[in-house]
C-alpha cells in the first residue's frame, strides 16, 4: 500500500474559529505478527506510534495530545 498522501488533520473550532489544529502523514506501516504499526509524523515533528485497529478517534487523541494548551486566568 502507498503512503502517499496518507495524511489526518485534526481541528478543535469553538463558534466556528479554530483555536487548535494538528495535521500528520504517515511515514511507516509495519506489520508486526498479526498488529499493523503506523508511524505518523504530526506538524510539530513528534513521530506517534498508532495501531490501525483502534480507529482514528484514538489516533486523533493522541495528536491532541500533543499541544501545550495556554490556560487563561480569569
Amino acid at each position: 500500500m502507498s503512503l502517499m498522501n496518507k495524511m489526518i488533520t485534526v481541528t478543535i473550532s469553538i463558534n466556528g474559529k479554530p483555536i487548535y489544529t494538528r495535521s500528520a502523514v504517515n511515514i511507516s506501516e509495519i506489520d508486526v505478527g498479526p498488529n499493523q504499526i503506523n508511524s505518523y509524523k504530526v506538524d510539530t515533528g513528534k513521530t506517534i506510534k498508532h495501531l490501525p485497529r483502534d480507529g482514528a478517534v484514538v489516533l486523533a487523541k493522541k495528536m491532541l495530545d500533543t499541544i501545550k494548551e495556554e490556560k487563561n486566568e480569569i
